[in-house]
């Protein structure tokens, strides 16, 4: 396997390893997370003939998924009547997608503490019964996704679309720099955006 389908593995299988957390206190969830990446990671090391090492290395990993999700909120901010006016919006204008704001709060924080990140976006022209919205949070440090805090296809109707993430930063989190990346697809339009958060 090489380093590139390595790191993909390791990223997909702590999205699944993170639900199980759930809301679970910060070393509670983070115990589970090592166990489950333990398991991972002797996956990931059976298959490159290093199941002991592997299982080591996943079980280091593992522990990221102590960054336990602990409430996850959508709602509509504005109607379709008054998003159309916001843009000017003309029917045969097509679908429009736009990312309308975002960000973390607090951007600095303790280990133990909690973080919220907020997303706002737009939707115009959606067909009947609505569009599929794909959105996605990943979790980053020095430039590499660590895990992914959300990821989700929903179906919006037109209007402007708000959701907030609440995640605890386990209470032996590296101190430094981590990077919030947010995402949102829809009918082949993407917007992305990045915001940091300070652990000390």
């Amino acid at each position: 396997m090489d380093s590139r389908k390595y790191r993909v593995t390791v990223v997909a299988l702590l999205a699944i390893a993170l639900a199980a957390p759930g809301c679970e206190t910060a070393g509670g969830s983070a115990g589970t997370g090592a166990v489950a990446g333990g398991v991972i990671g002797g996956i990931i090391g059976n298959q490159q003939g290093r199941a002991l090492e592997g299982a080591a290395i996943g079980a280091a990993v593992g522990g990221l998924a102590g960054w336990g999700i602990h409430k996850y909120r959508t709602r509509q901010t504005k109607t379709a009547e008054e998003t159309y006016k916001d843009y000017e919006y003309e029917p045969d204008a097509g679908f429009k997608l736009d990312m309308k704001g975002g960000g973390v709060s607090p951007s600095v924080a303790s280990p133990g503490g909690k973080v919220t990140a907020t997303v706002q976006y737009a939707t115009l022209g959606a067909p009947p019964g609505g569009v599929q919205v794909h959105e996605m949070r990943t979790l980053k440090k020095d430039g590499e996704a660590l895990l992914v805090l959300h990821d989700e296809t929903v179906t919006r109707e037109d209007g402007t679309w708000e959701n907030t993430l609440e995640f605890q930063i386990p209470n032996d989190a590296e101190p430094g720099t981590y990077t919030v990346a947010e995402t949102v697809i829809a009918e082949g339009q993407r917007f992305d955006r990045e915001f940091d958060i300070t652990v000390q």
